[in-house]
């Protein structure tokens, strides 16, 4: 499985899964975390993107279990 964090601005981090336990936890616990992209094959998801806001990072990063990348 692929987690990566990285910073999209001041404001704002992206991370990118192909972890269905961490989607799954995103979606039961963290509203604040915004998808911005999904990525299918052959019709089924296999990974999506979120905007995380910057004062989550550490949040994301436990979740995520990555170190932020620039």
């Amino acid at each position: 499985m692929s987690n990566v964090v990285w910073r999209l601005d001041s404001d704002n981090l992206a991370g990118y899964t192909e972890d269905a336990e961490v989607m799954r936890k995103i979606r039961r616990s963290y509203p604040d975390f915004v998808e911005m992209a999904t990525y299918e094959k052959n019709g089924v998801i296999f990974a999506r993107q979120y905007r995380i806001p910057s004062v989550r990072k550490r949040s994301a990063r436990h979740l995520f279990n990555v170190n932020i990348t620039r």
